[in-house]
């Protein structure tokens, strides 16, 4: 059956998704919606191939893949609008924690829908951290006891052709702060060991940049019944970006690096070297890749669930809640 595609959305990660969509398939049936009639001519001028608008999104029916890649605000909405009108849905994190999010996070919604709807963190689907959670599986890293995630790049250099300080990311919307813009290293965190049960969060606003929102973020994370301990480091300011993943297992240490995607593996014994595609873009096409050939969750998609996209939010909102009261919150 021909997949039928409806993107919500005009922004650059729509343009993203959609220029791998034609990588993929070229003669691929795409429609558009977008409240701003106007945004969606210009973004459709933008492509050779035929793409239509559409004006109405309670007509869906006949589509068999959705993917929302609007404002952030948005998201909650269109997946309550739509998850009964398609067998596919891929949504672009974060889950935005607003008036919706309880009727999402519903047993009954869950239940029916949870792995119907697909989330955006697309680290997941980095070939280093495929390596490392196959690592992880194995008997010798049975004791595993620290993970450290570090990532950090200038806001200025996010976008080289805007005033920075008119980004969404720069607070000028809801959910421009670091943690909410970098909770791709959450998500890793829930995939790699699961969802923590202690919180303890720090942020501030340095003032280098001149924006409204948290730039420096640091967070501890503890799990109930695993002695491991869990830092993740996120900020907007450094002259360089570095994303980089530790974990200490009492047989080995991993250093992962996710800018190069090189992992390094050292014990008593050895040190051994693994390099992997670096593209970033791979892993947003072989996501889509994945998700527009139906491919069910599995060791070789693991993708991020609806429910897994709420334990991200939900983590989030106790780290603004400890950083506002100054002490650590059970999840």
């Amino acid at each position: 059956m021909k997949n039928k595609v409806l993107l919500i959305g005009t922004g650059s990660i729509a343009e993203r998704h959609l220029k791998n969509i034609f990588k993929i398939n070229r003669s691929a049936d795409i429609s558009i919606y977008s409240k701003n009639e106007n945004r969606a001519k210009k973004f459709v001028k933008k492509f050779k191939q035929s793409i239509r608008i559409t004006k109405n999104l309670f007509k869906t029916n006949n589509f068999t893949h959705i993917i929302i890649a609007s404002s952030t605000n948005t998201h909650n909405k269109y997946i309550k609008l739509l998850a009964a009108k398609s067998k596919n849905i891929y949504c672009e994190k974060p889950i935005p924690y607003d008036k919706d999010f309880k009727f999402l996070n519903t047993k009954k919604f869950l239940k029916k829908y949870n792995f119907q709807i697909k989330i955006g963190y697309q680290f997941r689907h980095n070939p280093a951290i495929k390596f490392i959670h196959k690592e992880l599986k194995k008997r010798e890293n049975k004791k595993l006891f620290l993970i450290k995630l570090l990532c950090g790049q200038n806001l200025k250099d996010w976008r080289k052709n805007s005033n920075y300080k008119n980004l969404f990311s720069a607070g000028q919307k809801k959910y421009g702060s670091v943690y909410w813009e970098l909770s791709h290293e959450i998500d890793l965190v829930n995939f790699i060991v699961g969802k923590p049960n202690l919180v303890f969060s720090n942020h501030q606003n340095t003032n280098f940049l001149k924006i409204k929102v948290d730039d420096l973020s640091n967070t501890i994370l503890n799990f109930k019944k695993k002695n491991i301990s869990c830092t993740i480091s996120l900020e907007m300011i450094s002259p360089i970006l570095y994303r980089k993943l530790i974990i200490v297992t009492l047989s080995n240490y991993y250093e992962l690096d996710l800018v190069k995607n090189i992992v390094v593996k050292k014990n008593k014994k050895r040190t051994q070297f693994f390099k992997f595609k670096a593209e970033r873009n791979e892993m947003f096409k072989n996501y889509m890749k994945s998700f527009l050939n139906n491919h069910k969750y599995s060791s070789s998609f693991p993708f991020s669930n609806l429910q897994d996209g709420i334990n991200a939010t939900k983590i989030i909102k106790k780290m603004e809640r400890s950083n506002y009261l100054g002490k650590a919150l059970k999840l």
